[in-house]
C-alpha cells in the first residue's frame, strides 16, 4: 500500500467535500423543482428529507472537527495506518 502523509489525506478529504458541496449547489434548482411535485409529499411524510438533512449536518460537523482538530501523536499514528 502506498503511504500518503497526513496533510495529503486531509487535503484529499477537503477536496472531496468541496466537490460534494459543488454538486449540491448545482443540483439545488433541480431539487427545488422536484419538491414542488406531488410525489415529493411521500418523502416529506416518511422522513427522508429529515434524514438527508441530518446526514449533511453530520458531514458539516465532521468537516469542522477535521479542520480544527488538535492532532495528537496517537491520532497521527492511527491515520497513517
Amino acid at each position: 500500500m502506498i503511504e500518503v502523509d497526513t496533510d495529503k489525506k486531509i487535503e484529499m478529504v477537503k477536496m472531496i467535500l468541496d466537490d460534494v458541496y459543488e454538486i449540491m449547489i448545482t443540483f439545488k434548482p433541480l431539487v427545488e423543482e422536484m419538491l414542488k411535485l406531488d410525489e415529493a409529499q411521500k418523502y416529506r411524510e416518511d422522513g427522508t428529507f429529515i434524514k438527508v438533512a441530518s446526514l449533511f449536518g453530520d458531514i458539516a460537523k465532521r468537516c469542522k472537527e477535521i479542520e480544527f482538530y488538535p492532532f495528537s501523536e496517537e491520532f497521527l499514528s492511527n491515520i497513517k495506518n
